[in-house]
């Protein structure tokens, strides 16, 4: 029998209805939910759907894959679909959400660029402000859908890539480059296969490329080589399971794709600077404060 996953993964936080609706918009403040979190919410993630987050009040902890985050509102968030997530923040703290398919992505251009697949965390003073257009954008989308929430996809919708227009060109200097189709499937099938013993021959006869197309492909839309993109994501998934589970490293090594516990150690710390026991220690050092436990599957709505 399947084991069932250990980082729990909701369409709403809290709700584990899935959904088919490519239109699936879903607005509404972090504490509406209150009662279930209490400003505590632990790691977890969204496979359907990508979040807008607009920190209006308040101050604390969140945390984004194995980046932990201290902030004091205002703080604007964009999370993909699948980015492990969470937060600790103190009473009287809030946020607007905004919760989109991300089947969505497939059609707006915008969400054709690296960037715009990629978290994204705007809080001072390392990185510049949200700024108040963005707040503005959130609250109107806001009171839309709490006026009209089964007419509001398509203002929700336009909102959605305004406001998330305007993070990116605090951060990337209006620059969005596009991903080519050929580096979006390269992407899929890493996301597919990262954990096999694929060589780069195999996923150059999987895509029907030689190896040299690839890599020009995915430097000119990553800047990253093949390799190294299979790497980072291996790394992140072990980064992953290190920090929000309790499974043995013998067993992450193995979910990861490398079996060999003692080559898994040398391979983490080769590109953490640290073994995997390490890297735990300091991750539960560093947040001893925080409830980043994964929570069960049948948590009620």
């Amino acid at each position: 029998m399947p084991q069932k996953p250990e980082i729990p993964s909701f369409l709403t936080y809290g709700i584990n209805t899935k959904t088919d609706d490519i239109g699936f918009v879903h607005v509404e403040n972090v504490m509406d939910r209150k009662s279930l979190h209490n400003g505590h919410v632990p790691a977890h993630r969204h496979e359907q759907i990508f979040q807008l987050c607009f920190w209006t009040d308040g101050s604390g902890t969140y945390f984004i894959e194995d980046r932990l985050i201290e902030f004091q509102a205002p703080m604007f968030v964009f999370i993909p679909a699948r980015v492990v997530h969470g937060f600790s923040v103190s009473s009287g703290s809030d946020a607007i959400v905004f919760s989109l398919a991300s089947s969505y992505t497939d059609t707006a251009p915008l969400f054709k660029s690296t960037a715009a697949r990629t978290p994204l965390v705007l809080a001072g003073p390392e990185q510049p402000e949200p700024t108040p257009l963005m707040l503005t954008l959130m609250q109107a989308g806001y009171e839309r859908y709490r006026i009209a929430p089964e007419t509001s996809q398509s203002v929700i919708r336009g909102l959605a890539i305004a406001i998330l227009g305007e993070a990116l060109s605090l951060t990337r200097s209006g620059r969005v480059p596009d991903e080519s189709a050929a580096a979006v499937r390269i992407r899929s099938f890493i996301e597919e296969h990262f954990r096999d013993t694929w060589s780069i021959t195999d996923y150059a006869r999987a895509l029907g490329q030689t190896p040299y197309q690839i890599n020009t492909t995915t430097q000119a839309a990553f800047g990253q080589s093949l390799k190294r993109l299979i790497i980072d994501r291996r790394l992140l998934e072990s980064k992953r399971l290190l920090a929000f589970t309790i499974r043995p490293i013998e067993a992450i090594a193995a979910e990861v794709g490398i079996p060999d516990p003692a080559y898994f150690s040398r391979f983490f710390h080769t590109f953490s600077g640290v073994s995997p026991r390490e890297w735990r220690r300091q991750w539960a050092e560093n947040t001893k404060d925080c409830l980043l436990t994964a929570i069960p599957d049948n948590t009620p709505a």
